[in-house]
């Protein structure tokens, strides 16, 4: 035991070990005390969001302009499953990962320079990010299964919206929708070869398969 700490906060590993830490005292926050797990939650889905609408229409939030490098950010977060789990879940996989892999290499590796530690920790997040994309999919799965908040289910089907951000049959835009009094932002696509521009209304009509966005068609009614 002596041993492990003295390896864990040597000046290689001293990092990993104290935010393993941290995120150990917050899961126990969350089990204990009720903290929200989507405290601190990102939706990654917001950096591929192609928008014209006036940004100071009173009936939408005000946002931030997308840059052109979001496209290939969303195939990152897509192909490692980042979008599967709160950030916390993801923060918590890499921060573990990335201990047990220093521990264990600066044992039996015998790495002392803090220099060769540094240049290790590439390979080292590298991996970690596959181990992420190991275990998102089944985390996802429980998480959803357990329905942690405890509140029951909303049904959005057939519900009138407002489009957020430009969207197509291809490209995940996002709406916009009241319900019961709250704003809410949804990831969505268009049910049809339309393309819908922000601030069109619209009605979501369906659910994509792997449930990660809606599906919406044109309010002309």
């Amino acid at each position: 035991m002596k041993e492990l700490i003295e390896i864990s906060f040597s000046p290689v590993n001293a990092f990993f070990t104290i935010m393993s830490i941290i995120m150990l005292v917050y899961w126990i926050l969350v089990i204990v005390a009720g903290l929200d797990p989507d405290l601190f939650s990102v939706d990654f889905d917001s950096a591929d969001l192609e928008t014209n609408f006036d940004n100071n229409s009173p009936d939408l939030p005000d946002r931030v302009d997308s840059n052109s490098d979001g496209n290939g950010f969303m195939k990152i977060v897509e192909y490692f499953n980042f979008d599967e789990l709160p950030l916390m879940f993801i923060l918590t996989i890499i921060f573990f990962s990335m201990w047990l892999i220093g521990i264990n290499v600066t044992y039996y590796l015998g790495i002392e320079s803090t220099w060769v530690g540094v240049i290790f920790l590439i390979p080292n997040f590298i991996f970690s990010l596959f181990i992420v994309k190991i275990f998102s999919k089944p985390l996802s799965y429980l998480y959803k299964q357990v329905n942690h908040k405890g509140e029951p289910e909303i049904d959005f089907l057939g519900r009138r919206c407002v489009v957020f951000a430009a969207m197509d049959e291809v490209k995940t835009g996002q709406i916009q929708l009241n319900v019961n009094g709250d704003p809410m932002r949804l990831s969505a696509r268009s049910n049809t070869n339309e393309k819908l521009n922000a601030g069109q209304e619209a009605v979501i009509v369906g659910e994509s398969v792997d449930k990660k966005y809606y599906l919406v068609e044109k309010f002309d009614y």
